[in-house]
């Protein structure tokens, strides 16, 4: 899928290998290593600045689709349903009735519960819009689904014989040669859709009720779930409505959807093994259970689509860490209700248009294996009882707890809401959100961006699902470029060389991230280059990050600061050599507006820069898609960035220096985080969610797995490669 041929980094002056360092014959050079990883580049830049306020951030946004003639691609991992996605979202519509054509990619999961509104947008773009999701179901997935949904009566099975005649029946069923369409991961079978629809939903009820149908109810077969919602259709869709709520009666449900929502939970705590899957693997048969393919596919369940992307007619790039929503586009206000993020975009005006940079895009849009169009969508998980859901739940109340059949009926003909009425309303709220934020908002004065160096040399880099026509999953430790994680290969090599580099005068490295959770080999490289092991003098290494007050995502903290003590107990246990580089430890802090949340994803290398989608965690390296680009020869642009982030840092009480804190003893550590655990358990897991007994579980899991990031940090400072396989695929959903 890529252009040039993937080459696996030569660590430049060791090779991590078993538990010893040991010196490398070739270090490559930086430009070699862009040569090699980016995916475009050196991109022919006429103009182009950092955009550090949100407002202004929106205004390029919107500059570049409305000045498009020709074409407009975007990717995004969030693109919601608030006021600046609905400006947006217009403006895209505009374009597209002037003629230019749109292809908007959205990651699946994020993307699935709203998406009756993308088929809104395709259809507000008469032809010219079209919306795919990435990492859709795999066929493992969709068989999983059908088995779990497939009752006995649907194959004429007795109870001994089940699970074999589903199991067969499901192999026929998606077999690749199969003579009916659609192709076979765009199957439905029994109620797949409905499950898909429950698990991209997050909806645990409606999963229970799926699988109950398939594991303890004995009605008609019914087929899965319609792809439209005309007038057959709908009384179709209705009937299968009221057969999955007869499960809560005869079929236990309840319990399942309790567990459901406890995997849901876990899912953001860290687990080794999927959490969902765990709790619906009970239901297969052992050969799939221990299926290795399916497990795989389940454990990158949430592998998202984490690029940030806009390109207007081939030319116009903006890039960076912003989604589309109004935390990232929007400056504090009463229309914005959630964090606001202080963030990082690269807005680009090229001098020409690049074939390579376009081509990155169209990769991603035909990836025919992880990618769906909406029409494929719904074959394969329709939405309509999701988005009924309510519907349904209220008929089953107001009718005898469902035990009066005539009575559900006649409700869910007056309530069960189609697929075009459903359209409709989506185009009543769209223009209110654009009447409101025309009406309420107003942008605050922006300060001038940061304007690059005429002679800036930019790469365009990306982290790719696909390597040589292939998808991977994941990273080994060593071999980032190998797995395709070339926005990783190169800021190793880039560490390598600013440390190699003529001590001439201090260079400052600094990791300006939301996110620090580090993977095994930036955790690796980080304290060699502050033991002594890696001749490093002149470097002042920065890490500036959120703090437990300013951060949207808690758990990050909480574990990043056992890895954390496990970095300041090993430079103790070292003793830093003479020449090693020098260690900050920062953290935002609340300031005059405590929704301010750091979001920004930027790495400084000495004179050069990094800006894009990638955190310094492991999920950016092991999990998702990430995009970005690698800026060097602005030495100017790189110093007033520079400066901007030191007259931040000493502004009072903006950041607060933590140095000498991450080491504090593990006594105190545990009992803070103890009060934590219980915070976050509040958090994710609230009554509504967790019995006693469950939460009482799950702390102990996380207590667990707090000793298992220090154990596991402090074996990876010490050069063990099992140990960093370990933690990277034990922490990759994080």
């Amino acid at each position: 899928m890529r252009l040039h041929r993937v080459a696996a980094m030569m660590l430049a002056g060791l090779i991590v290998g078993g538990c010893a360092l040991t010196p490398s014959l070739a270090p490559e050079r930086l430009a070699d290593s862009l040569s090699r990883q980016a995916s475009a580049g050196p991109l022919p830049l006429a103009s182009g600045a950092l955009l550090t306020h949100n407002d202004a951030a929106f205004a390029a946004k919107l500059r570049a689709v409305e000045s498009a003639e020709h074409s407009l691609d975007l990717a995004y991992y969030i693109f919601a349903d608030d006021y600046t996605s609905s400006r947006l979202s217009q403006a895209l519509i505009d374009a597209a009735a002037r003629g230019v054509r749109v292809r908007l990619l959205v990651d699946y999961f994020s993307a699935y519960k709203a998406l009756d509104r993308f088929s809104w947008l395709e259809a507000q773009g008469g032809g010219n819009i079209a919306v795919r999701f990435y990492n859709r179901p795999t066929v493992e997935i969709l068989k999983d689904a059908a088995f779990l949904t497939l009752g006995c009566a649907d194959v004429g099975a007795t109870a001994d014989a089940c699970d074999a005649a589903k199991l067969a029946a499901v192999n026929a069923h998606f077999a690749p040669a199969a003579a009916r369409a659609p192709a076979a991961h765009n199957r439905s079978m029994a109620g797949s859709g409905v499950f898909l629809s429950g698990l991209y939903g997050k909806h645990a009820k409606l999963m229970a009720y799926a699988i109950t149908r398939g594991q303890a109810i004995d009605t008609e077969a019914v087929a899965g779930a319609a792809d439209g919602a005309d007038g057959g259709q709908a009384d179709k869709l209705k009937a299968l409505g009221k057969l999955y709520f007869r499960a809560r009666y005869a079929g236990g449900v309840d319990g399942l959807a309790a567990r459901l929502k406890l995997a849901f939970v876990r899912l953001a705590f860290a687990e080794q093994v999927n959490p969902v899957f765990d709790t619906v693997s009970r239901y297969l048969p052992v050969s799939r259970q221990n299926d290795a393919a399916a497990q795989r596919d389940w454990d990158y369940l949430t592998e998202f689509l984490h690029h940030k992307f806009l390109l207007a007619d081939g030319q116009t790039l903006v890039l960076g860490g912003r989604n589309v929503a109004d935390e990232y586009h929007m400056s504090p206000s009463p229309l914005a209700d959630k964090y606001i993020f202080m963030d990082a975009d690269l807005a680009l005006q090229l001098a020409g248009r690049p074939a390579a940079l376009a081509a990155s895009f169209e990769r991603l849009w035909a990836l025919g294996e992880m990618v769906a169009g909406l029409d494929e969508v719904r074959q394969h998980a329709p939405n309509d009882l999701l988005m009924n859901f309510d519907v349904l739940d209220a008929a089953q109340a107001a009718c005898q707890a469902g035990r009066d059949g005539a009575c559900v009926d006649r409700y869910l003909a007056r309530h069960f809401v189609p697929l075009a009425d459903r359209l409709t309303a989506v185009g009543r709220q769209h223009r209110a959100a654009m009447a409101t934020y025309a009406r309420d908002y107003r942008p605050a004065a922006a300060p001038e961006p940061l304007a690059l160096d005429a002679g800036a040399r930019l790469d365009y880099l990306e982290n790719l699902p696909v390597v040589e026509g292939t998808r991977g999953y994941g990273a080994r430790h060593n071999r980032e470029a190998a797995s395709g994680k070339h926005i990783q290969a190169v800021w190793r090599t880039a560490l390598r060389e600013v440390c190699a580099a003529p001590a001439t005068a201090r260079q400052p490295v600094i990791v300006h991230n939301a996110y620090l959770f580090l993977p095994a080999s930036l955790l690796q490289d980080i304290a060699a280059m502050l033991d002594g092991r890696r001749a490093c003098a002149g470097v002042d290494l920065t890490l500036l990050t959120n703090s437990l007050a300013t951060t949207d995502l808690n758990i990050v903290n909480l574990l990043a600061v056992w890895q954390l003590k496990a970095l300041a107990d090993h430079l103790v246990d070292r003793a830093p050599a003479e020449g090693a580089a020098t260690l900050r430890y920062l953290e935002y802090q609340p300031g005059d507006d405590a929704r301010l949340s750091l979001h920004a994803k930027v790495m400084v290398f000495g004179t050069d820069m990094f800006v894009g989608s990638a955190n310094a965690d492991v999920r950016s390296l092991m999990m998702d898609s990430n995009n970005g680009v690698y800026i060097r020869q602005a030495p100017q642009f790189v110093k007033r960035y520079v400066d901007s982030l030191e007259a931040l840092i000493a502004t009072p009480g903006r950041v607060a220096d933590h140095t000498a804190l991450i080491g504090r003893d593990a006594a105190t550590l545990g009992g803070e985080m103890n009060q934590l655990i219980d915070q976050l358990l509040a958090r994710y897991a609230g009554d509504d969610r967790l019995d006693a007994t469950q939460r009482r579980d799950l702390k102990a899991r996380i207590l667990a797995t707090t000793e298992r990031v220090y154990a596991l940090s402090r074996r990876i400072m010490q050069g063990d490669t099992a140990a960093a396989d370990e933690f990277n695929a034990l922490f990759k959903a994080i």
